[in-house]
């Protein structure tokens, strides 16, 4: 809670998403967004004091994990009228009357102008005057006061095992040899002598796998979502969920984020779940990667999942709604199960090959190249956070081992730097689901069905070790029968 700034996450990213978010129905709904934007003064003001803290305790961030926010904060400073805060303001639905509508615009112009912009003015003069010459001068979680310890809470936060630092660098060394084993068998299968890294970077500079525009990039997710893999889901899980699924574009202010991404929709349905697809640079979408991400991003992967989730009857709101991802506040924020959560959208990767979605070696190899990156992950983020790793050590292993371009790369590595642990989430959470199934598989022999073992995973979203008795009781109740 000592950072709540950083190039990922916090107020300055957060205002405009939730602004996303909202929905625009009637007056009163923009009145909300108004009084929203005259309270962000005190919210700022909160934010500061919360950095403050960290210098007394000496736990700041490193400058990497504030690159391009005091430019971001700086570009805010333009009229109210063209700010992107009046966006909302410039149409209304048919129901709110021309009245309405002067004052709406009159008010959100007031409280943009006298609100908003100082506000955030004040919050840029505050990180480069006073914060930024305190920022923590090595990259490692160990080197701030206390920091081993920050370091094993970290992982023990996102993955809810107990695993130390370098069995998670040992578990990724394992997977990274064994992913570029696959790499290999796809490249021998295609009669080619390349290396893995040469191979990617033939297909990336490969016009062919290129969409010519982002509404192709967004058709082809539809194509794949609809066609190849809604059609199938009912083969191996107890039900599909209610909540609709769109795809959308992300809008060009949002360019340098990934390239796809998921939001839960809402429990009335008012906003469906969106698969959100950044086509701003169509080369960072070649055609063999998109199966890939639509089963993690998608079906089955986190709408289904979390929509799944979202209508169980009976489930808390805690545990049903697992969409507050604050992960610059981890270890400290309300659990949000980073392992399952994650663990379950790179595992639906795998199902990929199980739904027949993977209908090419260039995709199955486009799933590998997704599957290498979150095993790196284990051995760059434990590499830097524990075991002495420079970031230049850590870019050049992603280097030698990933397709990604150097840009990409960079950008990664500074987000592991700034979430320490969040990252190796995905592939621990994954291994561990798919060691539960064959363990209910090899336990049950015959009256094992994929149906009810994916119930018994959705039905308990939570902790592994949670989920690992849920699975134990299933093998002992089904093995009764």
């Amino acid at each position: 809670y000592l950072y709540p700034i950083s190039f990922i996450e916090g107020i300055h990213v957060d205002l405009s998403l939730t602004i996303d978010y909202m929905v625009f129905k009637t007056a009163d709904d923009y009145r909300k967004l108004i009084s929203r934007y005259n309270k962000l003064p005190k919210q700022l003001e909160e934010v500061m004091e919360l950095m403050r803290e960290g210098l007394k305790q000496k736990r700041t961030l490193h400058a990497v994990s504030l690159k391009g926010v005091l430019e971001r904060l700086a570009a805010l400073q333009v009229s109210a009228k063209d700010s992107e805060f009046f966006e909302r303001f410039k149409e209304f639905p048919a129901g709110i009357s021309e009245s309405e509508r002067k004052m709406l615009m009159q008010d959100a112009e007031r409280a943009i102008e006298r609100s908003v912009l100082p506000a955030f003015e004040k919050l840029r003069k505050f990180l480069k005057q006073e914060y930024w010459v305190h920022l923590r001068p090595e990259i490692a979680a160990t080197s701030l006061p206390g920091g081993d310890a920050y370091y094993r809470e970290c992982l023990r936060y996102h993955l809810e095992l107990p695993l130390t630092a370098q069995e998670v660098h040992d578990m990724g060394l394992k997977e990274v040899e064994r992913i570029s084993t696959g790499m290999k068998e796809v490249i021998q299968a295609l009669n080619l002598k390349m290396s893995p890294k040469e191979f990617s970077e033939s297909l990336r500079a490969n016009a062919s796998f290129r969409c010519k525009s982002s509404e192709e990039v967004v058709e082809g997710y539809k194509r794949i979502l609809n066609q190849d893999i809604q059609p199938k889901l009912l083969e191996i899980f107890p039900t599909v969920p209610k909540s609709k699924l769109r795809v959308q574009l992300q809008p060009a202010s949002k360019s340098s984020g990934p390239v796809a991404m998921y939001i839960l929709g809402t429990p009335d349905g008012s906003r469906p779940g969106t698969f959100y697809v950044n086509a701003n640079d169509l080369s960072r979408s070649p055609s063999f990667v998109m199966p890939a991400l639509a089963l993690h991003e998608g079906n089955p992967g986190h709408h289904l999942q979390g929509s799944y989730a979202m209508e169980l009857p009976g489930m808390p709101s805690f545990r049903s709604q697992i969409e507050d991802r604050r992960y610059n506040d981890g270890p400290v924020h309300f659990p949000i199960h980073t392992a399952y959560v994650e663990g379950w959208g790179l595992y639906s990767e795998f199902l990929g090959y199980e739904l027949g979605v993977y209908k090419t070696l260039y995709d199955r190899f486009g799933h590998l190249s997704q599957e290498m990156l979150r095993a790196c992950r284990l051995v760059v983020d434990t590499g830097m956070h524990a075991l002495g790793w420079s970031r230049e050590k850590a870019i050049n292993y992603l280097l030698e081992h990933t397709s990604s371009s150097q840009g990409e790369i960079e950008s990664e590595i500074d987000r592991y730097i700034t979430w320490p642990g969040q990252a190796c989430a995905y592939k621990v959470g994954e291994l561990k689901i798919r060691q539960l199934r064959e363990k209910a598989k090899q336990d049950l022999g015959s009256k094992y069905d994929d149906r009810k073992f994916h119930k018994v995973i959705l039905d308990n979203p939570g902790p592994l070790t949670f989920l690992e008795k849920k699975v134990d009781e299933y093998i002992r109740e089904t093995g009764k029968l």
